[in-house]
């Protein structure tokens, strides 16, 4: 049996390290610091896997140690206490395209001529990385399902407890790491076939770079005939307009390449192509002022404070697409080949930036929905204190404490705007996320069938559930479905696109909470019409229910 190369070490040595991590992660449970393991584990560990020995060339090891650092410290603050939910998706998505470029350049830096990168290289890894690692994901999911197929066959054969090994996290953690350190060194090792996908995709950018640029040539030319208001009109013109950008930008360099072909396209599609970049900050104009009016008009949100970023960024790259284009050379848009690896660098520190406790983007829009209530631009009915006190992580509860207090003490507003103030603070009602676009009111709309019950009214404005009474409303109807003397509640949205019903029930703390949902019926109009008639009876379950090591099994009768 031939020895084991250094290299087939060094991968099954990196693997291992990653499962260590990721089965410690895993067994902790610990929001934040399960995040940081795990973001220790890819990030560094993708790094040396795609560097392999070359790790050591030229300080490269300092790069990636500051790399990880940087991003496993930011996923521990963004998934501690101080984090939101729309904090932490934002970071996943951000976190991903932050190591994509860091990636590049540091792979690009052994290699390097003078103070940067060569310009070679960077497209090289940009546009061979991705489909290294997509190898390796690939082959972690083949391996996946041997496994599942091997669990299987031995359940077949009488032999569970093949299957509950293979499953467990202990071995997943480890094998499925293994694989995927080991598919990483394939892909390293078959540049053949990397570049071959590399060049599959960069074909594919050539072909539809010429529509792209057609769409967008022919979308500045129809808006002096239709104008801005169908635009505006849309509610999401910045993410359209930005999407559109972004298409072009990335096309135009899967076809610029690494800057060394001028003959790309003929004579006639590249006036095509020169027009449509000529078109990209009007674009990103149309994009900004969309998000100011916006901003105007609502305040800012977490949303549209990344928009502004992501709008610097969008305008750069346009700016020197325009720039590429004026300043003509030998080469085709060679003026790429400065200006794309600053404005990356420059990308890279602000999505570092936007989610630190520096750049929040979270306690920006707190404050300034809190001054513009202060300043009357927001009218204390209109005021969200919902979305202040539940989506704008600490920053937002601070900043709704703080309006409590002032309150209490009549420090801020009149008498009357205080009044109406602690009203909407006492209990924060839950608003539409498109409120602002269709101008649907948010108010309740209960029709109670019979006696109504203390505290569900309360409940519902504070809860996710309560949209399901806003808009055309809803039906509750109280009555004991468990026989414990107390009432449960039945809750029908009237919405026939979006039917839901609910039981509500109280916790141990005599606290309203939805407990269930209802089955059975798509027809709300007829079962509001049917509750309406007194034809709802409590029906016991033909069959007990099981508790299998804290999972309740609920029996359905089967129908002839």
């Amino acid at each position: 049996m031939p020895a084991l190369s250094p290299s087939l070490y060094f991968y099954l040595v990196v693997g291992l390290l990653q499962g260590l991590l990721l089965l410690s992660a895993i067994w902790l449970e610990i929001p934040w610091i399960s995040t940081m393991l795990i973001t220790l584990a890819a990030v560094g560990g993708i790094n040396l896997q795609l560097l392999g020995r070359s790790v050591l060339l030229r300080g490269t090891w300092v790069l990636v140690t500051l790399m990880t650092l940087v991003m496993t410290a930011i996923s521990g603050w963004v998934f501690s206490d101080n984090g939101s939910q729309w904090l932490q998706g934002s970071w996943a998505v951000c976190a991903s395209l932050l190591g994509y470029i860091g990636c590049a350049f540091i792979a690009s830096w052994p290699s390097r001529e003078g103070r940067g990168p060569r310009y070679e290289d960077l497209f090289r890894h940009a546009w061979g990385n991705i489909f290294i690692v997509l190898l390796a994901q690939q082959l972690v999911m083949v391996v996946m399902l041997l496994v599942l197929l091997c669990g299987a066959l031995f359940t077949m054969l009488g032999v569970p407890h093949v299957k509950a090994v293979l499953e467990s996290p202990l071995f997943l953690a480890i094998a499925l790491t293994l694989v995927f350190s080991l598919g990483m060194r394939i892909g390293r090792e078959k540049e053949a076939v990397i570049g071959l996908l590399r060049g599959v995709l960069l074909a594919v950018c050539r072909f539809l770079l010429p529509f792209s640029a057609l769409m967008t040539v022919l979308f500045i030319l129809t808006l002096p005939f239709s104008g801005l208001q169908p635009v505006w009109d849309t509610g999401s013109s910045t993410l359209i307009l930005l999407c559109l950008v972004g298409l072009n930008l990335f096309l135009v360099n899967g076809v610029f390449q690494d800057g060394h072909d001028s003959a790309t396209y003929g004579s006639g599609l590249r006036r095509l192509v020169d027009l449509s970049l000529l078109c990209l900050p009007v674009l990103v104009v149309l994009a900004g002022y969309s998000t100011w009016l916006r901003i105007e008009q609502y305040g800012l949100t977490p949303q549209r404070f990344m928009a502004i970023p992501l709008l610097l960024v969008a305008l750069l790259y346009s700016l020197a697409a325009v720039w590429a284009v004026v300043r003509r050379q030998s080469v085709w848009l060679g003026p790429l080949r400065t200006s794309n690896p600053l404005i990356a660098l420059f990308g890279c520190v602000v999505l570092v930036l936007v989610h630190t406790p520096l750049v929040s983007p979270e306690a920006w829009s707190a404050q300034n929905q809190v001054q513009r209530l202060l300043s009357g631009r927001t009218p204390v009915a209109d005021f969200d204190a919902w979305s202040l006190r539940y989506r704008l992580g600490a920053a937002g509860v601070e900043q709704f404490e703080w309006l409590k207090a002032e309150v209490e003490r009549n420090q801020i507003l009149d008498v009357q705007g205080r009044e109406r103030l602690r009203d909407v603070l006492s209990e924060p009602t839950y608003r539409s996320n498109t409120a602002e676009f269709d101008g649907r009111d948010n108010a309740l709309n209960m029709e109670w069938v019979g006696d109504a019950e203390d505290g569900v009214e309360a409940m519902l404005k504070g809860a996710f559930i309560g949209m399901h009474c806003q808009g055309a409303g809803c039906v509750l109807h109280a009555m004991d479905l468990n026989d414990d003397g107390r009432n449960e509640v039945l809750l029908v949205s009237k919405e026939e696109w979006g039917f839901k019903a609910y039981i509500l029930d109280r916790d141990e703390h005599g606290e309203w909470r939805a407990a269930a949902d209802l089955e059975g019926q798509e027809d709300p109009a007829r079962l509001i019409e049917l509750i309406r008639q007194s034809a709802l009876k409590p029906v016991k379950p033909r069959f007990n229910t099981f508790n299998i090591d804290g999972v309740e099994l609920s029996a359905v009768p089967m129908r002839d």
